[in-house]
């Protein structure tokens, strides 16, 4: 055992069975597989199966069986996501097949083991492996040295050497992580190191709940609840000119999302149902509200009357606006999202009384709408750059609609102390923003690039004879 494995693996392998995951060894590991090239952990997957969907363990097997030939990646997020029926025996219909329970966490098994050594044309022994109930979701590669600024390290070649030569590995992984024990770094499935990040802000948690970063990198992205709620929400694939990007959510937007939930979920005085966010340019803003929309509708981590159906509407302030994230919306592939073309549409919609509904329009087409629509109170409604055209009519003409709907603005500026009108819309008393992710911290994240300038004196040549005749006319 060498440096590396005292010093990232066995703290890494330690704190996380802390956190409830148990840990199998290099030779158990490979007793939990049928073969070396297979990467299910078969009998820890089909007890969970029977546990969860209580199946014949006939069925459980054929599962399994049926399952080991998928290769895709957007295709298991799905299945593990509960997009999967089977013919069960004596059964009438096609029964939904639960592959991770996301209400009762407790009927699901969290393990993690080390040197998991794959058989392919090239064998590949990854350093951590961390599954759900048998399934690998994460890698974890230890090595020096990691950190933000220098993204051409060994690890990241190592990890891309994985994907290459050990697909199998990756049909089924949410993301990947590398350390040297201290900085964490994480990226989704296939992201070039450029998009790789760190985890910075473990909220609801702080700091100083951590002994060290290692820690709180571990905890902020592999806490069993934690790792379900990315799971559920906070992956997307985005498809665009035919290119399928998985993305995975930064700190910023799962904070942020869940801070939106909560209150939907817990505040329920009149004056409280809203929410200001500031989001600096470059976070990310439209895949916030696209995860917030995923974990509204899905909310497959939630069990809440309140989320049964709500309505949800994004509203803009430009056309080009309006087409950006209704592309986003669509690219990432949300149920049924519609883009509002016209006026009419619009109120034919939103009074129709149905429930379920995920629209898109800009704020201009509520240009004299005053008739509040019915069960206003199922609406969730997300204003984009907000303090734009929220303070005057047509600010008031969406709220006279909504009259008891949740507002929640955000804007990629902040917002003046003096700017009374955009607080009161969407700010409750003694709050200014619901999540703040400043311009600092953008820049800190490399989100943002700073700007230098040099400032020089202008050389001006100047026809003073002509200046003078010009004038004397004027």
């Amino acid at each position: 055992m060498g440096t590396e494995y005292s010093l990232v693996e066995k703290p890494s392998l330690e704190y996380l069975q802390t956190l409830g995951y148990e840990f199998i060894n290099e030779s158990r590991n490979i007793e939990a597989r049928d073969e070396l090239n297979h990467v299910i952990l078969k009998d820890i997957f089909i007890k969970s199966l029977i546990l969860i969907n209580d199946i014949p363990e006939e069925t459980a097997r054929s599962i399994y069986l049926e399952l080991l030939a998928l290769n895709d990646n957007e295709k298991w997020t799905q299945i593990m996501r509960g997009d999967f029926s089977k013919t069960i025996p004596y059964f009438p219909t096609k029964k939904t097949i639960l592959l991770i329970d996301f209400l009762n966490i407790e009927n699901n098994t969290f393990t993690v083991t080390n040197q998991f050594r794959v058989k392919a044309e090239l064998t590949g022994i990854p350093d951590m492996v961390c599954f759900i109930n048998g399934i690998p979701v994460v890698v974890i590669e230890a090595k020096t040295p990691v950190s933000l600024k220098d993204k051409t390290g060994e690890a990241f070649e190592q990890m891309k050497k994985y994907e290459k030569i050990i697909p199998r590995l990756f049909y089924t992984n949410m993301f990947n992580i590398i350390t040297n024990g201290e900085s964490i770094l994480y990226g989704s499935t296939g992201s070039p190191s450029a998009y790789w990040g760190e985890w910075k802000n473990p909220w609801p948690k702080k700091d100083d709940d951590f002994s060290s970063k290692l820690e709180k990198g571990l905890y902020s992205l592999l806490e069993p609840s934690r790792l379900l709620d990315i799971l559920a929400h906070f992956i997307v694939f985005e498809e665009r000119d035919n290119k399928v990007t998985k993305k995975i959510c930064r700190y910023q937007q799962l904070r942020a999302v869940n801070k939106i939930t909560n209150r939907f979920l817990e505040d329920r005085i009149p004056n409280d149902r809203k929410g200001l966010i500031w989001h600096s340019t470059g976070s990310g803003k439209s895949l916030t509200m696209v995860f917030a929309a995923l974990k509204l509708k899905s909310h497959l981590t939630i069990h809440s009357d309140l989320l049964t159906s709500p309505n949800l509407l994004i509203v803009t302030d430009r056309v080009d606006l309006d087409t950006q994230i209704v592309k986003t919306f669509e690219a990432c592939g949300l149920p049924n999202p519609k883009a509002v073309k016209s006026v009419n549409e619009l109120r034919d919609k939103i009074h129709s009384n149905t429930t379920g509904l995920t629209l898109l329009a800009t704020i201009f087409k509520f240009e004299g709408s005053r008739k509040p629509v019915p069960n206003s109170g199922n609406w969730i409604i997300f204003v984009d750059e907000s303090h734009r055209t929220q303070e005057k009519d047509l600010g008031a003409y969406l709220h006279k609609t909504f009259p008891e709907a949740w507002f929640f603005g955000f804007t990629g500026t902040p917002i003046k102390k003096a700017d009374k009108n955009t607080y009161a819309n969407f700010s409750p008393a003694d709050e200014m923003y619901l999540d703040k992710y400043s311009i600092e911290d953008a820049v800190a994240d490399g989100a943002t690039v700073p700007i230098y300038f040099t400032s020089r004196k202008a050389e001006w040549h100047i026809n003073a004879a002509e200046i003078d005749i010009l004038f004397d006319q004027w």
